[in-house]
């Protein structure tokens, strides 16, 4: 199908540009989505007309993923929900709720659900990474912190290390007892004293 692109699309073309792609791929995405009409000599005079207003739009959609990314990039998303001991959740966490999270972050509702993608769907407590599509020319990953409470989220992204708890307390057990240094630094000497006695005797003999 021919179509006029109404919107930059970095892998198809820029505003104006007229292309040939698949029919399911313009019927069921680019039009819908408003990223391209279809080509007819009327409608392509009519594109014209508005292309200035297309070009005006495409400004403020990208001035506003901006300011989105500029708002969250780098933060964690923290999501409380409900789960069991084993950490399984009784629902899933899907697009709107992580819209919905992200749009209370930045006190505004810029971004929709269908920008969300998840590689995986969420059913556990655990950190994931989800793509945000916030304009055709800017994307970015966000991680998920998916947990039963505050305290639980900042356990997973500060996990304590396996060891580091006995390491801390034989470094505590060592400072108590200073005595123990003490023993084996006069068993060291003790020692040392011995040998040098030892020559002699035999040297008398």
């Amino acid at each position: 199908m021919k179509v006029i692109l109404i919107d930059n699309l970095p892998k198809l073309g820029k505003i104006g540009d007229t292309i040939i792609v698949k029919n399911g791929y313009a019927k069921n995405y680019l039009i819908p989505n408003k990223k391209a009409i279809c080509f007819t000599q009327e409608n392509y005079k009519s594109f014209a007309e508005k292309k200035s207003q297309y070009e005006k739009l495409n400004h403020e959609k990208l001035e506003i993923a901006n300011k989105v990314k500029s708002l969250i990039e780098g933060k964690n998303i923290i999501i409380i929900e409900n789960a069991s001991d084993d950490g399984r959740l009784y629902g899933s966490v899907n697009s709107s709720m992580i819209a919905k999270k992200i749009n209370d972050i930045i006190s505004d509702k810029l971004v929709e659900k269908s920008a969300i993608f998840l590689t995986k769907p969420i059913k556990e407590i655990g950190i994931f990474t989800a793509k945000i599509d916030l304009h055709n020319e800017i994307d970015i990953a966000v991680k998920l912190v998916v947990s039963r409470s505050d305290s639980e989220a900042q356990a997973l992204l500060n996990p304590v290390k396996k060891g580091s708890k006995n390491k801390d307390q034989d470094k505590s057990s060592d400072s108590e007892n200073p005595s123990n240094d003490l023993d084996e630094n006069e068993e060291k000497k003790s020692k040392v004293a011995k040998k040098p006695r030892k020559k002699k005797e035999t040297a008398t003999e």
